[in-house]
């Protein structure tokens, strides 16, 4: 093993690299989780106004375009209300 290598083998060992590098991963993939989670429920309580919102925006563009984009609004929407039906399907369990 090369010089280079061997220190940095030793410094890993020394400041406990490894281990640290594991935790914060953990706590990463945590919070990833409960703002994956908390999106969720989000999705789930106001899908209904996430609806109102795409249907007004979807008119809105299409009256300020006179339709021009009509269909390519149509698609994103309907793109967006799947997203959003997906994420709210995915909510964590509730205790009721």
């Amino acid at each position: 093993m090369s010089r280079i290598n061997e220190t940095l083998k030793q410094m890993i060992d020394e400041y406990d690299l490894d281990r640290r590098f594991n935790e914060f991963t953990e706590h990463a993939e945590q919070a990833v989780r409960r703002t994956f989670d908390t999106a969720a429920d989000y999705a789930h309580e106001h899908q209904d106004d996430v609806d109102r919102l795409l249907t007004y925006l979807s008119t809105t563009i299409d009256e300020r375009t006179e339709g021009k984009y009509a269909d390519k609004v149509t698609k994103v929407r309907e793109q967006l209300e799947r997203g959003v039906s997906k994420l709210a399907e995915r909510r964590p369990p509730t205790d009721d």
